[in-house]
């Protein structure tokens, strides 16, 4: 009996020794649950407002920031395929009252049509230029490296034409043979040449020419080459890739290569049509005016990729002394067009910067040295060297020009006077 009665002390004291276990364990079960609920009451409000919120700024941007006049456009999910009955829709760019035009593969294929009939219209002004067969023999003309060159028909008087060539093709030679249109040779007498630029000037007689070739012959128009810079389309003919009468057609890739040559500078320009060793003609603009002569001469700053050619603006002096059989004077130096900005950044004088005297020439002997600048010529200022080799054409051998040179000595800075007899 006290057995049982101590049984039952035992279990009640249990169960009242783990009754805070109890209390303490059932009421956080419940305060867990409570507090979920209530993060998933916040979490499902914060999202109706910022659903809200960012729906009404969606209507209120489309409602006031778009365009007046502006179509919204509705797509479907889901579109029919179009039946073979069906007319498709016109693409925006074709349009009517658009002004925008796709370009075809035939409209590419029309302009390098009408490009290349620029150039065949050339074709009335282009003769070829060969050598005398009887000046070497068969089998040196099997070497020859230009059997056949292009000629120009630049210039025309009462009794004349006067054509533009290479120089290559003239070497050696007191006349040359001229390849008319319809194979008739006459032949041409060498007014002049220079090497430098690898240009020739050849005369021929009217009065060898048939009446009815005459009629047909036609003198080419000179154009300025104004507004010549990097993707300027042109057309070259002639002999651009060493056969006589071809057209290619490319553009300019790159107008900024300035060439020293001896007294002057000259401007090169680059194109994509490719090169040939061979190649020789002229280059015209879109309207069939000459813009270029091609050379070959300044392949160690074009390159032997693309074509290179000279602007004919730039030789037409040289040209009419050559027409007028004149020997072109020389002071015998090499140097670099000095701007403003060039010039400043470097403390020296704008103008033409000495690179290169040549030992015994005019220029030597009269004092001019390397890292001389000259800046005026005859008390007239120059911008370059353009502008020493375009007065010297004005010249003859043996004429004295003064040249202002400004020298540094140490750390003064010398203006000399320079009087040069002309080579």
């Amino acid at each position: 009996m006290w057995n049982k009665r101590k049984e039952k002390d035992t279990d009640f004291h249990k169960e009242k020794r783990y009754q805070f276990i109890r209390e303490q364990v059932r009421p956080q079960k419940k305060v867990q649950a409570v507090l979920l609920l209530k993060r998933l009451g916040i979490l499902l409000v914060t999202a109706l407002i910022f659903g809200g919120v960012s729906g009404g700024s969606i209507v209120f941007i489309q409602n006031n920031f778009r365009e007046e006049g502006e179509e919204v456009v509705q797509i479907n999910a889901y579109t029919p395929a179009p039946t073979p009955t069906d007319t498709p829709a016109p693409s925006p760019g074709k349009e009517k009252g658009s002004g925008k035009k796709e370009l075809t593969l035939n409209d590419v294929n029309q302009i390098s049509r009408r490009l290349s009939s620029v150039g065949t219209g050339m074709d009335s002004a282009i003769v070829g230029v060969k050598r005398k067969e009887d000046t070497v023999s068969w089998l040196e003309q099997k070497d020859e490296r230009h059997p056949v060159a292009y000629g120009m028909i630049f210039g025309e008087s009462g009794k004349y034409y006067d054509i533009l060539t290479t120089c290559d093709i003239i070497q050696k030679q007191p006349s040359v043979n001229i390849q008319l249109m319809n194979d008739t040779l006459v032949e041409g007498t060498i007014l002049g040449s220079n090497a430098q630029l690898n240009l020739a000037v050849i005369r021929i007689k009217k009065a060898d020419i048939g009446k009815g070739l005459l009629e047909q012959m036609t003198v080419a128009r000179l154009g300025t080459g104004f507004g010549l810079a990097d993707g300027t389309n042109l057309i070259a003919v002639g002999c651009p890739n060493g056969i006589l009468h071809s057209v290619c057609s490319g553009m300019v890739t790159n107008d900024s290569v300035y060439v020293p040559i001896t007294d002057g500078e000259i401007q090169v320009y680059c194109t994509d049509i490719p090169y040939s060793e061979n190649g020789s003609g002229v280059v015209l603009d879109v309207e069939g005016r000459v813009v270029g002569i091609i050379t070959t001469a300044f392949t160690k700053e074009t390159g032997t990729t693309g074509m290179a050619f000279i602007k004919v603006s730039h030789v037409t002096a040289l040209l009419d002394a050559l027409q007028k059989e004149r020997t072109i004077p020389y002071i015998g130096m090499e140097g670099r067009s000095l701007d403003d900005a060039v010039a400043k950044a470097h403390n020296l004088e704008a103008g033409a910067y000495v690179t290169e005297v040549y030992s015994g020439a005019p220029a030597y002997e009269a004092g001019l040295r390397v890292a001389d600048v000259i800046t005026q010529i005859n008390g007239e200022s120059i911008t370059g060297m353009s502008d020493i080799y375009n007065d010297l054409l004005n010249h003859k051998p043996k004429d004295r020009i003064v040249y202002t040179v400004h020298r540094k000595s140490g750390n003064r800075k010398v203006t000399k006077q320079i009087r040069v007899e002309l080579g």
